[in-house]
């Protein structure tokens, strides 16, 4: 068995896993991945949609286009049923992504579909809809020297204000790799038809620790000629979090809607939440980074 950690959780796994190892948990595993055919469902089919099934004893099993089967099992294991020859890439995108977060949604844990860094001892997290920016975002702060905290899912507790470390790799398509001078094998591919890259050179400098967060930034889409960082209110903030947990549709489907809503509602209520409006242009990153960096500095 192999261990690693992940938002706070020990995971014990039976493969190899694209995240932190951890070698010697200290403590019993709080979940168990597990590779291979899944087991007929032992209860009820309460709800379902095509590519999406609950059962009556907290089970759930979701179903990629690809044809990979994953079977949640109340927040406390993992089963994924892999199709003979399939892209090894898209597996380890189906497990780190929809997996572990829905994983995580199981478990009371609404990921924030976000990219975090440490900034002089703590997080700030980069949320936004899918090709937002937010992992160009990320590397942008990397290359001023901050630290990579977490990719694509940040898990944060709503109580302490902590962001627990996340997945260890960026992921940028292949733009932002040039500008940036990352490599882009055929290896790192994210799959065979994307023109998007795994960078894993920075794990030698991944965060291993859960950094109080500092602020949370929503990227815009709205194009703007400089970056500015608007302070949203409470229920605006909370609004702007609600909608940026990731998986949002599919965990309400499963009845998780009121703890997302507390959760939202109990994080916006504890940290600043800016919206962050900036150039669609990649050469005036900098311009983003110092306006990130300064406006979490006069929150501190």
């Amino acid at each position: 068995m192999l261990h690693y950690r992940y938002g706070g959780l020990i995971l014990q796994s039976t493969a190899s896993l694209p995240l932190m190892p951890e070698p010697d948990p200290g403590r019993p595993a709080d979940v168990t991945i597990e590779f291979g055919p899944l087991p007929a469902p032992a209860s009820a089919c309460l709800r379902a949609k095509p590519h999406f099934q609950m059962h009556a004893d907290g089970t759930a099993i979701l179903r990629s286009p690809q044809g990979i089967r994953l079977l949640f099992d109340r927040g406390q294991a993992l089963r994924i049923e892999v199709p003979e020859g399939l892209d090894p890439r898209l597996v380890q995108g189906w497990l780190i992504g929809p997996g572990l977060g829905l994983l995580l949604h199981q478990r009371g844990v609404p990921p924030l579909h976000a990219c975090a860094v440490t900034l002089a001892g703590r997080a700030i997290a980069i949320a936004g809809d899918s090709g937002a920016g937010k992992s160009t975002t990320a590397r942008a702060l990397l290359h001023r020297g901050h630290r990579l905290l977490a990719e694509d899912q940040a898990i944060i507790d709503p109580l302490s204000g902590l962001l627990h470390p996340g997945a260890p790799d960026l992921r940028l398509w292949a733009e932002a790799a040039r500008l940036f001078g990352d490599p882009m094998t055929e290896e790192a591919r994210v799959g065979a038809e994307e023109d998007k890259f795994t960078i894993g050179s920075f794990r030698d400098g991944f965060d291993p620790d859960p950094r109080p967060l500092a602020a949370l930034f929503m990227l815009s889409s709205d194009p703007t000629d400089r970056p500015t960082a608007e302070r949203l209110g409470t229920a605006a903030a909370a609004a702007a979090l609600h909608r940026h947990v990731y998986r949002l549709r599919l965990a309400s489907f499963m009845g998780l809607g009121p703890g997302i809503f507390r959760w939202a509602t109990a994080l916006a209520a504890r940290v600043p939440v800016f919206v962050l409006r900036r150039p669609h242009d990649l050469s005036r990153l900098d311009e983003l980074v110092a306006c990130i960096e300064q406006t979490t500095e006069q929150v501190a």
